[in-house]
């Protein structure tokens, strides 16, 4: 497990489900996503977990290609 998964397990299993509900729904814009009656909390945070984590290795990339961009100039 790296990081930013253990530090995102930690800090949003403090959330309830509603707040872990709101945050997938924002980070999962234009996807699918599952039906809230059919998971459970734990369940919630793993999805929540995984797009937080998916999220950030994004923002990593896109900070790395605009310092690439900037270097490059």
């Amino acid at each position: 497990m790296n990081s930013h998964y253990k530090y995102f397990k930690k800090e949003l299993g403090k959330l309830p489900i509603e707040e872990l509900w709101k945050i997938i729904e924002k980070l999962s814009i234009g996807h699918k996503i599952p039906d809230k009656t059919m998971i459970d909390y734990e369940q919630v945070l793993e999805l929540c977990v995984i797009l937080k984590v998916a999220d950030e290795k994004f923002r990593n990339l896109e900070q790395i290609a605009i310092l690439k961009k900037e270097l490059n100039k």
